[in-house]
């Protein structure tokens, strides 16, 4: 699977994205510049989609201040057309992925 189609499952399932689990989901390292550029910008490859944006604030480990942003897709229906193409393009991924064994 590609990192991009892991992101688009990540966020199709519901799931929340920011930059200490974008990694892990998806071996993608920024959440920021993936997000627009895999998912909302058309003319980047994009599908056209909006996804909402959350600042969060808290503390790190060592008690210092820090501020991230929490992603989400909108699952309304101006995202309708993009999600049914995020969707198409997940599921191209996995049937070009099956190996033989």
């Amino acid at each position: 699977m590609t990192s991009k189609a892991a992101l688009c499952k990540v966020l199709l399932d519901g799931q929340v994205v920011n930059i200490r689990n974008i990694h892990q989901l998806t071996g993608f390292t920024n959440a920021g510049r993936e997000i627009g550029r895999a998912i909302e910008r058309k003319e980047d490859g994009g599908f056209g989609v909006l996804v909402s944006r959350t600042p969060m604030e808290g503390k790190n480990r060592f008690g210092v201040h820090c501020t991230w942003t929490d992603y989400r897709l909108n699952k309304a229906k101006f995202n309708a057309e993009g999600i049914k193409a995020m969707k198409k393009y997940f599921r191209e991924q996995m049937k070009s992925k099956k190996v033989s064994k």
